[in-house]
């Protein structure tokens, strides 16, 4: 039954999960979302933590395995885009591999940013394969949060 099944294997075993993927792909392409990701593949994609306050926007993203230089940062607008490139770090041995399920290859995530921010005071930090961002917000972005009383 496997056989009728467009697998991809690896070392005998089916990837369900980058068949998965390549059906979302092609769900989305044609779409308005599809013109923020580049026509390039993506070998994988880090995952981001976004969360904001009164004066910020806070962007944390997991980069294992990745230095400083790998890594690319840039706010077209109100676009924050996050881009590198993690090293393969396969090397002939003669081990015999039962199992690679770490990640490596170019990256690209874009995020569409909910309010103006000063783009010349943008701070980011990369600590332990840690990528923290953090985008404070134009003062009239500031202005235009309303706290509301209850009564």
């Amino acid at each position: 039954m496997l056989d009728l099944i467009p697998f991809r294997h690896r070392h005998g075993v089916p990837d369900v999960f980058e068949e998965m993927e390549d059906v979302f792909k092609k769900m989305w392409k044609g779409s308005l979302l599809h013109d923020l990701v580049p026509d390039f593949e993506s070998d994988w994609s880090p995952r981001l933590d976004v969360s904001e306050t009164d004066a910020a926007i806070e962007v944390i993203a997991d980069l294992p395995g990745l230095d400083k230089k790998d890594i690319d940062i840039s706010l077209d607008r109100d676009i924050l885009v996050i881009k590198g490139e993690k090293k393969e770090e396969h090397k002939e041995t003669d081990k015999h591999v039962h199992r690679i399920e770490r990640r490596s290859g170019s990256f690209y995530r874009a995020l569409r940013l909910p309010v103006e921010v000063k783009s010349e005071e943008i701070d980011a930090s990369f600590k332990k394969g840690v990528l923290k961002i953090t985008l404070p917000k134009s003062e009239e972005a500031i202005k235009k949060v309303a706290h509301i009383e209850v009564h």
